[in-house]
C-alpha cells in the first residue's frame, strides 16, 4: 500500500496535528490544511449572544474530537477528482457541517445515555444541565443547516437532512432495543447501518458532489463509506468485550451491563448451553454486574469464538471497502483511504 500514514491530534483552537507516524490512525497528513479550514470555520460560526449557549458551544468545541466526518468530505472529494482544482472553501463548509451534525449528536446522546465524561472531561449536560444541553444541541444542528443553505447546493442539503433522519431512527431503534437479549442479527445490523454507516456513506458522497463527480465515482465512495462505517462500529463493538479499559477510556463490557446485545453477545447466546446462557443473561442489562462476572462473560464468548468471528465481520466491510476503492481512480487520496481501512479493524480504542 503506498501513502505515508500519520497521526492526527484531536483538534481544538490550537489545531496541532503531529509529527508522521509508523501507526495507521484516523487521519492522514493529506488533509491536514482541509482539517484547519474545518476548524476555523466551525470556530467562526459557531457563537451566540446568549451567554449560556456560547458557554456551552465552547465547551463543546474546545473538547476537540478526530474530525473523522469532515476528513471522509475532503477525501471523498480529493479521490473523485484528483487532478482537478476542488472549491476548498465549500470543502470547508460542508466538513463544518457535517461535524456540527455529528456534535450535535453526541449532545444528545450523552444526556440519553447520562454520560458524565466524554473524552476525559465533563459533558455538556454535566455541566449545564439536560435542558440546555438538549436546546444547545438542537442550535448546533440549526447551526449545521444554516451552513448547508449558504452553500446553497440542495443535493447537499438533501443527502445531509436524510442522514439525520435515518440517524435520529437507528438511535430510536437502539433505544427500543435496550434490554432485548433476543434481538436479530439483523436488526442489529440495521441499528449499526443507520446509526454509524449512513453517517459516513453520506459525508463520502457529500464530499463527491463537491468535487462534481460522475454518478459511478460518487456511488463507489458512498459504498465505500458505508461499508467502512459498518467495519468501524463492528470493531467498537468489539472493542468493548476485547479493549485495555487503560485505553478505551471506559471499563470492559460496559454494553453487556447496559443491556445493548452486539454481536460478540448475540452469538455467545446462541451457541451457548444452557447454564452459560442463564450467566450471560444474568448478567446481560445488570448495571450491578462486576468486573469478575464480565470476565466470565469474555470467557464464554471467547470459548465460541465469537471475537474472532465479529473481527471477521468487520474484515468482510473492509473487504468490501476496499472493492469499492478499486473503481476509483489512482491517488493520494484514495491511498489514504486504504489506509483507513486498515486503521479501523487495527484500532485499540
Amino acid at each position: 500500500m503506498s501513502g505515508s500514514t500519520y497521526i492526527v491530534s484531536p483538534q481544538s483552537n490550537d489545531q496541532t496535528v503531529s509529527e508522521p507516524s509508523s501507526v495507521s490512525t484516523t487521519f492522514l497528513d493529506f488533509v491536514r490544511r482541509d482539517l484547519e479550514a474545518v476548524e476555523a470555520r466551525m470556530n467562526a460560526d459557531l457563537g451566540s449572544d446568549v451567554r449560556t449557549v456560547y458557554a456551552l458551544t465552547r465547551h463543546i468545541l474546545n473538547a476537540g474530537g478526530k474530525r473523522l466526518r469532515p476528513a471522509m468530505v475532503a477525501l471523498s472529494a480529493r479521490a473523485a477528482a484528483p487532478d482537478a482544482n476542488v472549491n476548498e472553501e465549500r470543502l470547508a463548509t460542508v466538513g463544518a457541517a457535517v461535524e456540527f451534525v455529528h456534535m450535535a449528536t453526541l449532545v444528545h446522546d450523552d444526556v440519553v445515555d447520562n454520560t458524565a465524561t466524554r473524552r476525559g472531561k465533563p459533558t455538556a449536560n454535566a455541566i449545564f444541565g439536560n435542558g440546555v444541553a438538549v436546546l444547545s444541541g438542537d442550535y448546533i444542528l440549526a447551526r449545521a443547516m444554516r451552513l448547508l443553505a449558504i452553500d446553497g447546493d440542495l443535493d447537499i442539503i438533501r443527502t445531509v437532512s436524510e442522514i439525520t433522519v435515518e440517524m435520529s431512527e437507528g438511535e430510536v431503534m437502539e433505544i427500543s432495543a435496550t434490554g432485548k437479549f433476543d434481538l436479530s442479527q439483523e436488526e442489529y445490523l440495521e441499528i449499526l447501518r443507520k446509526k454509524t454507516a449512513v453517517f459516513v456513506e453520506g459525508c463520502c458522497r457529500c464530499g463527491a458532489k463537491v468535487a462534481n463527480a460522475e454518478p459511478a465515482i460518487e456511488e463507489a465512495l458512498a459504498d465505500y463509506g458505508c461499508s467502512l462505517g459498518m467495519a468501524f462500529q463492528l470493531a467498537d463493538d468489539l472493542l468493548d468485550y476485547t479493549g485495555d479499559p487503560d485505553i478505551t477510556g471506559k471499563p470492559r463490557g460496559t454494553d453487556l451491563r447496559d443491556g445493548r446485545a452486539t454481536l460478540p453477545f448475540l452469538l455467545a447466546l446462541d451457541a451457548a448451553n444452557e447454564t452459560e446462557q442463564t450467566d450471560l443473561l444474568r448478567a446481560f442489562g445488570n448495571p450491578s454486574t462486576d468486573d469478575t462476572e464480565v470476565l466470565h462473560c469474555c470467557d464464554i464468548m471467547a470459548k465460541y469464538d465469537t471475537f474472532d468471528r465479529t473481527r471477521d465481520a468487520a474484515r468482510d466491510h473492509v473487504d468490501r471497502a476496499e472493492a469499492a476503492l478499486a473503481l476509483l481512480p489512482s491517488s493520494t487520496a484514495r491511498d489514504c483511504f486504504l489506509a483507513l481501512t486498515d486503521y479501523v479493524v487495527q484500532r485499540d480504542r
